[in-house]
């Protein structure tokens, strides 16, 4: 067994297709099949369940996966370690909730300004995928919810607040200047999806009150949620991040109370890799 069989497992899992797998590494689709093959000799189990095409791992597959990763990590924080002054390389695989991805691109400027040669994977991912994600070492650090209870045991730095906003198009509703939250009831709702955690935070809001949250509409990205709106099918609660410079038509009106903290998480380890410590020195403390 070597790494570089692991990394081919790495890099079938991650893209489902043996072509797409062999390309990202570089080597032909035959000598990819080839390697995963004296990997499942080696290892006396079938690794990959094979069809006419790709069609996942077996649970043996998943376990060694899971190996896999942590192996892959830690080969690329050696030859980081041993190359202290060199240019950092290699990738950094970065998870972010969908509410944050306005506040992640000054940030990311900021970080391939400083590592160019830096390079960086994003997953736009729901909470408790990212958590899982860290757990596992698919991703090396999450912009994401500090307070969720999937992420409660993560090394994490606080960033910013997410402040909750009532988000319309003033061609078909007129908000308050200073809305407070009994105001929903008097608007058909656009909101994310139950399973969402921003939808879950709004839900334990509304419970002091004794409101109740009976959307019109629902959706599961924010992109598809601010379409709702800007049609005028509706008034959406989210985030004020959430509402780019760029999109026209829709005005946010401030929510009372507190925001949500947002900021950098990562698998409480010692020592962390060169990457990770790169990274998070030059990382903004706020996006």
């Amino acid at each position: 067994m070597d790494h570089r069989q692991l990394a081919f497992l790495a890099a079938l899992a991650r893209e489902r297709h043996f072509g797409r797998a062999a390309a990202a590494c570089h080597v032909t689709q035959p000598t990819l099949s080839a390697r995963l093959r004296g990997l499942e000799e080696e290892l006396g189990v079938q690794l990959v369940r094979r069809g006419r095409r790709y069609e996942g791992l077996t649970p043996e597959g998943e376990r060694v996966l899971s190996h896999a990763r942590r192996i892959l990590g830690e080969f690329e924080a050696l030859r980081g370690e041993l190359a202290p002054d060199a240019p950092l390389t290699g990738r950094l695989t970065l998870g972010v909730i969908p509410t944050a991805l306005g506040a992640l691109a000054t940030s990311l400027a900021g970080l391939r300004a400083t590592h160019p040669r830096l390079r960086v994977r994003l997953r736009e991912l729901a909470t408790p995928r990212l958590a899982q994600g860290l757990e596992n070492g698919e991703l090396d650090l999450v912009l994401g919810y500090l307070d969720a209870p999937a992420m409660a045991g993560f090394a994490h730095r606080p960033l910013l607040e997410e402040r909750p906003a009532l988000l319309a198009s003033p061609h078909h509703f007129r908000l308050p200047e200073r809305p407070d939250w009994a105001c929903l009831g008097d608007y058909p709702l656009c909101l994310l999806t139950p399973e969402m955690h921003n939808r879950q935070l709004l839900a334990a809001r509304l419970q002091s009150p004794g409101e109740s949250l009976e959307p019109q509409l629902e959706a599961n990205s924010i992109a598809a949620l601010l379409a709702l709106v800007g049609a005028g099918l509706g008034v959406g609660v989210l985030p004020e991040a959430c509402l780019p410079a760029t999109v026209s038509g829709i005005c946010a009106r401030r929510l009372p109370g507190p925001g949500d903290r947002i900021g950098l998480l990562w698998r409480p380890q010692r020592p962390r890799s060169r990457l990770l410590e790169e990274v998070l020195a030059t990382w903004p403390t706020s996006p």
